[in-house]
C-alpha cells in the first residue's frame, strides 16, 4: 500500500494521559487496522467485535494486550513500539480521537 492511501496526521496532542507523537514512529504494515473513537464511545466494544472477527470467534483473546491504544502514555513509548513490532498476528491498534 502506498502512503498516498494513507490517512495523514495534522496535529500532536501532549497531555498527562496522551502523546500522538508515537503514531509517528509506526512501522505500519499492509494489513494493520487502526481503530477510531472517541473515548467512552465503546472503544473496547468495537476492538472486541474486531478481534473476534479477524481471529474466527476464538475464545479468551485479551484485546487489551492484542489491541493497545497506542497514544496512552501507559506503558511508555519504547515499550509500546517493542510490544506493536513484535505483534505477529494482524495488528488491531486504537486511536482514541480527542
Amino acid at each position: 500500500m502506498s502512503n498516498a492511501n494513507m490517512p495523514t496526521k495534522t496535529r500532536e496532542l501532549h497531555n498527562h494521559h496522551f502523546d500522538s507523537t508515537i503514531w509517528n514512529d509506526i512501522n505500519f504494515r499492509d494489513d494493520d487496522i487502526v481503530i477510531s473513537t472517541y473515548p467512552k464511545s465503546g472503544t473496547t466494544w468495537v476492538q472486541q467485535i474486531v478481534a473476534q472477527l479477524i481471529f474466527n470467534g476464538e475464545e479468551g483473546i485479551e484485546v487489551a494486550e492484542m489491541s493497545p491504544w497506542v497514544d496512552l502514555r501507559i506503558p511508555p513509548k519504547p515499550v509500546q513500539l517493542e510490544i506493536l513490532e513484535s505483534q505477529t498476528h494482524r495488528r488491531l491498534m486504537v486511536y482514541l480521537k480527542k
